[in-house]
């Protein structure tokens, strides 16, 4: 054995199922049809874990992809799209002072961030 074969009985590596969780009555609740799964919780977390197992039951292993939720709400939706803008500002603004020489300290205190925030809002989205 190399080290390069995968280990027996593991899985190979699988993408996280991505499952809706949306607050009814106290409870988050998922229904993931596609995957054939509809549990409910008291708090995410415990969704989480209960989902998993439910995946893992309904595919009949002892292991499953990740299960990560994706809580859905009207205001949470408005909360997403805020953070894109606000994203896309400070993209703007950083661009905009570095185009002028600013220093990054300089950058980092007219925007009211860090300057690992500032120089992260270019790399991350550099054009």
């Amino acid at each position: 054995m190399s080290g390069d074969e995968p280990a027996a009985g593991l899985a190979p590596e699988q993408e996280d199922v991505v499952v809706p969780a949306v607050r009814l009555e106290r409870r988050w609740i998922t229904r993931a049809d596609a995957h054939g799964v509809v549990v409910h919780g008291r708090t995410l977390r415990e969704l989480q874990a209960s989902a998993q197992q439910a995946l893992a039951l309904r595919l009949g292993t002892l292991t499953a992809p990740p299960v990560r939720l994706h809580p859905q709400s009207a205001e949470l939706d408005a909360l997403a799209a805020a953070r894109l803008h606000y994203e896309t500002a400070l993209r703007e603004a950083v661009q905009a002072l570095r185009a002028e020489a600013t220093s990054w300290a300089d950058t980092a205190q007219a925007c009211q961030v860090r300057v690992i925030d500032a120089q992260a809002a270019l790399r991350d989205h550099p054009g």
